[in-house]
């Protein structure tokens, strides 16, 4: 394995797709023809859509006063907590899953590859994608689908700790609503076909059209991975999200809300599991339908949606500002897009 310790700049998208080597018809297409165009335009479509509907009932003018009277003596001190001590364990558990794969990466270098891929996921999260998996195989030696694999793994734990949390909080909260109870069976049906898969992997024998399926770099990291490893990255991605939690009890009181801690334990991991969904850039409409969904006993519509907006935008702004610090390590932003179905060895 190929380590480079002098990974002070990382390189632009232009390389990565030469690396990557799209095919010419890719590069040349028509603007509005392409594929990826409409594929990045849905989403904004998506968010817009979203935000115009719930805009149609909502008052925006109430809405702006409602942002306007809000107490951001008590917000934006906890949002530079939430936004520091999220970066130091996101880039933590970044380390910490290359590490377990036998990739170890230094803080250093783990800082400036989670500071850069803030700045450019911010802009375009495909491309931000592509320059991380590039960073690993060009200064780790790690082959781009495998290092597709290891992001799709950690993007897995994501998941999964989001879906656990929902499952405890949901429980904890015995919730009467017939939705958050079919949510219920849903993390638990989620979470059990998921278990179910893990297992059914570290089962296939070794020979054959198995063995096939076994090795995989989409997903060979599943089954490499041992429980040990998935309990030690849960337990870190979970101690990240619960800083969320914390927040949300804290930041809703500057928006007149008083939301129990217990609510909240089952509510933000919903809130966090919508946001990551591909369908609306930074959770911009979905963020806020769900909190109104799911905080309508606890505040006006209009302090829930000047909350929503709010976070989603400040957590946009601080992460971006957090990029353009170690937009240094950058030769030029990316241009491009990888396309990580072609494997390279």
């Amino acid at each position: 394995m190929a380590y480079m310790d002098n990974t002070s700049k990382i390189s632009n998208a232009q390389v990565v797709m030469r690396e990557i080597n799209l095919p010419r018809e890719e590069k040349i297409r028509p603007f509005l023809l392409n594929p990826k165009t409409w594929k990045r335009l849905l989403p904004i479509a998506v968010s817009c859509a979203i935000l115009i509907y719930l805009f149609w009932y909502i008052d925006i003018r109430q809405c702006f006063r409602a942002l306007i009277n809000a107490d951001m003596m008590i917000y934006v001190p906890a949002l530079l907590v939430l936004i520091f001590a999220t970066f130091l364990l996101d880039t933590q558990n970044l380390a910490a899953t290359l590490e377990h794969f036998h990739y170890p990466l230094s803080w250093k270098n783990a800082f400036t590859l989670r500071g850069v891929t803030y700045l450019i996921m911010t802009i375009d999260y495909s491309v931000g994608m592509g320059v991380l998996i590039y960073y690993l195989k060009k200064h780790l030696g790690i082959p781009v689908m495998r290092s597709t694999g290891l992001m799709t793994f950690f993007n897995g734990i994501t998941q999964k700790a989001l879906v656990y949390m929902a499952i405890i909080g949901l429980i904890i909260l015995s919730p009467t609503s017939a939705l958050l109870h079919n949510l219920l069976i849903f993390f638990i049906g989620f979470a059990i076909l998921d278990f179910l898969f893990i297992v059914a992997l570290k089962m296939l024998p070794s020979r054959g059209l198995a063995l096939k399926i076994r090795n995989l770099n989409l997903l060979k990291v599943f089954h490499e991975a041992s429980w040990r490893t998935y309990g030690i990255l849960l337990f870190w991605r979970i101690i990240y999200y619960v800083f969320f939690i914390v927040f949300f009890y804290v930041a809703v009181r500057a928006f007149n809300m008083q939301i129990p801690l217990i609510a909240l334990i089952a509510y933000v991991p919903i809130i966090l599991l919508v946001i990551s969904l591909p369908i609306a850039p930074g959770g911009f409409g979905t963020a806020q339908a769900t909190m109104l969904v799911l905080f309508k006993d606890y505040g006006t519509n209009m302090d829930i949606m000047a909350f929503g907006l709010t976070y989603t935008t400040s957590i946009l702004v601080l992460r971006y500002l957090i990029g353009l610090s170690f937009a240094k390590h950058i030769k030029g932003l990316p241009a491009g897009e990888v396309d990580t179905n072609k494997q390279e060895i």
